[in-house]
């Protein structure tokens, strides 16, 4: 079953229709009645105006096609098991795009079957888990309201993933709300440390259960708290993941590398060692540069995925000296597995290998790591190399997190990595401490 809106061109007008489609049979199309100047006021894609177009009520228009795809969402949810007529479909078209549309045919008004399940799915937590996930890559989130970013999207999915292995391994037909208990969590937590997943990890999946029982429980899908108390948490570790000081990343900035590619992944790797964005935020940017220049500075200009904020971020005279090498602009986009592919032969070369070690939970055992410091970096290290980089130059904290992006000096402080002697000789020079 696919429902879709899209532009009907004319000669002389485009219109915004509505499609409903059951399989590879079309069963009826319907006009909202709205007309758009020219086909590039819409967007194919996102089915929905564009607020920079010149037609005037285009954020009218798009608010009365999201009202509809979220009235649309929530009865299809609402009658998941029961027998889906097209007209009730129809009718709520008419309500609110206040149309008087034809009745529909006999043929078109003839019912759609869903798959008979065995369960109440009013209260099957599986079901409103594949919902939630397609319904809000869609639609606003009433918490965020936005829709959610493909990164969480993804860690959702996992989670999805997960839990349903975990029925297979516990020979499960279902999961219930009311299922989520300390028995439950217990043994879920069981079974993630059976399958060798870290604390960390472990904590993740947990949490995003908790936010999809979260997001039910305020829609009025379960009373069940028991996800809400004390015991039920997201367990965490601090991790001593190595950073690259500035010493180190001078020796890969001067490696005399041949190829081609391995050099535009060297080059990626210490733009972001410099500037501080999450990897995917960089590729994005190098796709589609946007610069501001004040006061004779160059600042780049971001638009943050994971929490949409717009950063600006000083151009530093490394930077600038790698963009020179590509007339002006950053490397060329690479993919980030590439980069990733490269980094580790690349330090090596670079001669960053002092054995490193560090430690952590996986499958609820603490597990020692100890290699060449090498093996241990990915385009992350770069992330953390230049938050500890610039604490360590005595940027206040604020001013970095304005650029990573991190929404607490807990988590900030918990996520650089800096030694504890050196911390307290800085500390030290303080007026304070003389």
């Amino acid at each position: 079953m696919k429902t879709k809106f899209y532009l009907r061109q004319g000669s002389e007008k485009n219109t915004i229709n509505f499609e409903f489609r059951n399989g590879s049979v079309t069963k009826f199309r319907l006009s909202t009645g709205f007309v758009v100047n020219s086909e590039k006021d819409w967007d194919f894609k996102k089915q929905k105006m564009k607020l920079t177009s010149s037609t005037v009520n285009a954020k009218l228009i798009n608010r009365q096609l999201s009202e509809f795809e979220n009235l649309l969402n929530d009865l299809l949810y609402k009658e998941n098991e029961k027998l889906i007529g097209v007209e009730s479909i129809r009718l709520l078209f008419a309500k609110v795009f206040d149309v008087n549309e034809k009745p529909v045919s006999k043929e078109q008004t003839k019912i759609i079957k869903t798959k008979p399940k065995e369960i109440n799915q009013s209260k099957d937590l599986l079901i409103y888990f594949d919902w939630f996930l397609e319904f809000y890559s869609k639609n606003n989130s009433p918490y965020s309201k936005r829709i959610l970013t493909k990164g969480t999207l993804t860690t959702l999915k996992t989670t999805f993933s997960i839990i349903k292995k975990y029925l297979v391994a516990r020979k499960l037909k279902t999961l219930h709300f009311d299922d989520i208990n300390r028995n439950f969590y217990n043994d879920f937590i069981l079974f993630l440390n059976e399958k060798g997943y870290t604390k960390n990890y472990t904590g993740t999946v947990i949490q995003k259960l908790k936010t999809v029982m979260n997001y039910a429980f305020d829609e009025g899908k379960h009373t069940n708290l028991e996800f809400k108390k004390n015991y039920f948490s997201k367990m965490s570790e601090v991790v001593h993941h190595p950073y690259l000081n500035k010493e180190e990343l001078k020796q890969i900035e001067d490696l005399v590398l041949t190829d081609a590619e391995v050099d535009l992944a060297r080059d990626i790797f210490l733009v972001q060692s410099h500037i501080g964005l999450r990897i995917g935020d960089l590729l994005s940017f190098i796709k589609n540069p946007v610069y501001v220049v004040q006061n004779g500075r160059k600042f780049m200009n971001v638009k943050q995925s994971k929490t949409s904020n717009i950063v600006y971020i000083p151009l530093m005279e490394k930077v600038l000296g790698i963009m020179h090498k590509y007339e002006g602009q950053l490397p060329d986009y690479l993919h980030q597995n590439i980069i990733n592919a490269h980094l580790k032969s690349i330090c090596k070369k670079a001669k960053i290998n002092a054995e490193y070690q560090y430690t952590r939970t996986e499958g609820g055992k603490s597990v020692n790591h100890k290699m060449p410091k090498y093996k241990f970096i990915s385009t992350h290290t770069a992330r953390r190399s230049f938050c500890t980089n610039a604490y360590n130059a005595e940027i206040p904290i604020q001013d970095i997190m304005a650029i990573s992006g991190h929404k607490s000096e807990r988590v900030f402080l918990n996520y650089i990595k800096v030694d504890s002697l050196k911390n307290a000789e800085r500390v030290g020079q303080n007026p304070y401490f003389k």
